[in-house]
């Protein structure tokens, strides 16, 4: 018998895993969706993951060692946000955001301590002291706003939605350096999203002033390529777990299990270390622990906007009495009120966003699914009655 019918032999090993897969795509609920079944470009995963030949001095990629990276960085970001909250909050203990979130200076630079709204105070720490800083300076030294006067926020909307659906590809991919390549893509997506508000605010002429102008055509263009970008990131997490635990596919064999069979298989790394028995669990299954966490999505994205509003509906209009309005001052300095909004801070959709990429770089991404299934839907639901109760005592108190 040849070496490629023995049933041990590498051959044999190839061939069998490229029938499983090629079953496994037939086997495609949804083959019309080519994030399930065709693997993205691998020009990105061998630039940026694997090193070309030409780089050789400078290492083998980027995302070598990627998880103690990715744990280093957390660390630095989370003493980053510590630091520019205690700076954030001492200031707005002396301001009234009631002349403060007026608009700016066209020529004024910005500052995350500056112009404080409501919408700002709530606002996910990513957006606040990356994104939206680094999008305002790119506008401001760059006059993009201003000379590209053509490019409307609704087409960087458009723009950022296919990024939003990019990145779902390469999630969707079973190799984990294509997972961390998508991303970095939707990362991109996320600052073109802060980037559409401050062309807008450029061209109307509020510059710095950050409130969500509701009822017009570009904010609900907006908030659907914001949900459906949401959308797009959530299939690519659901075909790559169906491809994971696809019981129809038979995996690579570890490097160990070959050692112990006493065969070389040369065969590649697919991203994810393997060992003991496979999990397997049907499509409906893994669609439900995704469909939660999309759940959680939606609805601390939608309860953030409207708690927002009421908020600002409450405390920051303007009153004539003197002594409501120094009430008013009082209550939003609250102590209870600043606890609220630092839970919205690290609760809103944005920040949900933020939260679920931090696994899929780490490839724990199934465990982060199982960790928040249910627990983080009741926070949210609770969070947004517990605000909605405590406004309508702040109007109570405010007689509004």
């Amino acid at each position: 018998m040849s070496d490629k019918g023995r049933p041990g032999s590498p051959l044999f090993l190839a061939v069998e895993v490229h029938r499983q897969r090629s079953a496994a795509c037939v086997l495609c609920p949804c083959p019309q969706l080519t994030a399930y079944w065709s693997p993205p470009p691998s020009c990105c995963r061998r630039v940026c993951c694997e090193g070309p030949s030409k780089m050789a001095l400078l290492g083998s990629g980027v995302f070598r060692d990627a998880k103690s990276t990715c744990i280093f960085l957390a660390v630095l970001l989370l003493a980053y946000y510590f630091v520019m909250d205690i700076i954030l909050f001492m200031r707005f203990r002396t301001v009234d955001i009631v002349q403060d979130s007026q608009a700016g200076d066209p020529s004024e630079l910005y500052s995350p301590f500056t112009h404080l709204s409501v919408k700002s105070l709530m606002n996910d720490h990513t957006s606040q002291y990356i994104i939206s800083p680094s999008a305002e300076y790119f506008d401001y030294f760059t006059h993009f706003s201003t000379v590209f006067s053509f490019i409307t926020p609704n087409i960087i909307s458009f723009t950022h939605l296919f990024l939003g659906f990019l990145s779902g590809k390469f999630v969707a991919s079973e190799n984990l350096h294509d997972r961390r390549i998508g991303v970095v893509i939707f990362q991109v997506r996320t600052w073109l999203d802060a980037f559409d508000g401050v062309v807008y605010r450029s061209q109307s002429n509020t510059h710095l002033q950050f409130q969500s102008v509701r009822n017009t055509a570009g904010y609900y263009i907006d908030t659907t390529c914001d949900a459906i970008g949401g959308v797009f990131l959530s299939f690519g997490i659901l075909f790559y777990l169906w491809k994971r635990f696809d019981p129809y596919k038979q995996e690579l064999p570890s490097w160990n299990k070959a050692q112990e069979a006493g065969v070389k298989t040369g065969l590649p790394s697919n991203g994810h270390s393997l060992g003991g028995l496979r999990e397997t669990y049907s499509k409906k299954y893994l669609f439900w622990k995704v469909f939660c966490y999309g759940l959680c999505l939606a609805c601390a994205g939608k309860f953030w906007d409207l708690i927002v509003g009421d908020f600002k509906d409450t405390l920051q209009v303007p009153i004539k009495d003197p002594e409501t309005s120094q009430l008013q001052f009082q209550l939003c300095h609250s102590t209870t009120t600043v606890f609220i909004f630092y839970l919205w801070r690290i609760l809103e959709g944005q920040a949900l966003l933020q939260y679920i990429l931090i696994p899929i770089c780490l490839d724990k991404i199934w465990e982060f699914l199982n960790y928040t299934q249910y627990i983080l839907l009741v926070i949210i639901v609770g969070l947004y009655i517990i605000s909605l109760l405590y406004i309508r005592h702040l109007r109570t108190l405010l007689h509004l």
